[in-house]
Parts: C-alpha cells; sequence; structure tokens
C-alpha cells in the first residue's frame, strides 16, 4: 500500500512534467505568441514559467532528499515565478487592446470609393478632405498630429499609453481594426516604413495585402501613406501591385 509521502511525490512529479510540457508548446508556439504579445511579454512570461518550474523542481527535490534549506528556496522561486506571470501578463491587455471607434472628422460627401490606395505624405488636413463624410481611424507613428485634429488613432510604439500598440503585434493590431469596422470606414496608415523596420518588408507586406482584403470585403478602404523617394523602386512595386496611387 503505498504511504501518503509516496502518493504526495508521484503527484508532484506528474504536475512538474505538465509544466515542462506547457513550457514546451510555449517554446514551439513562440512566434505566434511573440506576434500576440509583444516579444518583451513574451520573454516575460516565458521566464517566469521556468522560474516556477524550477521551484517546482526543487520542491520534488526535498521530498527525495529534505533540508530546510530546499524547502524555503522552492517557495521563494516559485513565488518569484508567479508574480513574474501575473506581472508580464497583466501588460499584455494593455498591449492589445487599444480603445479607438472611428468617426466621421469632416462633413460633407467624398468620391473616392471603399478600396486600397497609396497616398504621398501630406498635411493631414488635405489627406481628409478626401474622406469627407466617412468614419476615419488612424494608424500611425505621430500621434499628436491627428490628435489635434481630432482623428481616433492607434498610437504604433513599444511605449505604454492607453491608444498604443506594439509594432510587432501585428495580429492583434488587424483585430483591433476590423473589430471597429463597417462599411464607408477608412484607415489612414502612415506607419509602414516603421513596420518594416520592426518586422521586415515581407511580414509587413503580408499583414497590409491581408488588412487591406478584410477591409474590402467589408466595403471599407484604407490610405497607406507612402512616400515613393523614400522606397525601393522593387518593394514600391510591389505595394503598386496591391493599391492605387491617389494623386500620384
Amino acid at each position: 500500500m503505498p504511504t501518503y509521502e509516496q502518493i504526495k511525490l508521484a503527484a508532484e512529479i506528474v504536475a512538474l512534467v505538465s509544466i515542462t510540457g506547457g513550457i514546451y508548446f510555449l517554446i514551439i508556439g513562440r512566434r505566434v505568441l511573440r506576434e500576440l504579445m509583444g516579444t518583451r511579454t513574451f520573454r516575460g512570461i516565458l521566464a517566469g514559467v521556468k522560474m516556477f518550474w524550477l521551484g517546482y523542481l526543487v520542491n520534488v527535490l526535498n521530498d527525495v532528499f529534505p533540508t530546510e534549506f530546499m524547502k524555503v528556496l522552492d517557495d521563494v522561486i516559485a513565488t518569484a515565478g508567479i508574480v513574474t506571470v501575473f506581472f508580464y501578463t497583466a501588460r499584455v491587455g494593455k498591449r492589445i487592446l487599444p480603445t479607438v471607434k472611428p468617426r466621421v472628422i469632416l462633413n460633407g460627401e467624398s468620391n473616392i470609393k471603399p478600396g486600397a490606395y497609396l497616398l504621398k505624405p501630406m498635411p493631414i488636413r488635405l489627406i481628409l478632405t478626401h474622406l469627407l463624410g466617412k468614419k476615419v481611424l488612424a494608424v500611425t507613428r505621430v500621434p499628436q498630429a491627428y490628435k489635434s485634429l481630432g482623428v481616433p488613432y492607434i498610437w504604433i510604439t513599444n511605449v505604454d499609453h492607453p491608444t498604443a500598440i506594439s509594432p510587432t503585434s501585428l495580429a492583434p493590431l488587424m483585430y483591433h481594426i476590423l473589430e471597429n469596422v463597417d462599411e464607408d470606414i477608412f484607415v489612414i496608415f502612415d506607419g509602414v516604413d516603421y513596420l518594416i523596420l520592426q518586422n521586415g518588408f515581407e511580414t509587413t507586406v503580408k499583414f497590409l495585402t491581408s488588412l487591406k482584403d478584410a477591409l474590402i470585403t467589408r466595403g471599407a478602404g484604407i490610405l497607406l501613406v507612402v512616400d515613393p523617394e523614400a522606397m525601393e523602386k522593387k518593394r514600391l512595386a510591389i505595394l503598386e501591385k496591391e493599391f492605387n496611387w491617389i494623386l500620384k
């Protein structure tokens, strides 16, 4: 008949194996999780889980070779791991869920049809004249310029801010945009260069084309602000296959 200590040890070993499996799945899914959470947040959560695993390992060893030092040590390490996980988990919501709703900025009627367009850099007031009567949402690296005109915006940055989102959190960014989009809404997207810097050109283009397709199916549109003089010709040509110029 197994003793209480043997049953307890067996249960702790099973729990340790389960935690090890959880770490394994975190590691093999790291690419997707980094995109969802941001690299820093993912690394923090993974470090916390590893600390908790180490604390649990010390706890198992303490059952086999009991000492007062190991008993205290396993509690300290496991607690540190739990605190770390909770700290970085709390950051996830702040990073990926900005609360921004599109709205009409200038009254009137625009001739622009729902679709995907390229636009050279120009004063924001001039951009808005193309979108008379349409609800607008900006995705930008220069939030103050839009804020001063009352344009709802998502700020692409690693700074902690109510309307900010990490430049590497492309999936959450797309989710939030599409969650708030319906017919005749236009997204002004002027953070392309920064996204390319943070994610690479290929990843950024895949994101933009997927976003474009999703917006068009909803009867919405996107204005992609791009400086043709600052972009390589091959890269610009790829964008021009998916987006049409306005006032080139």
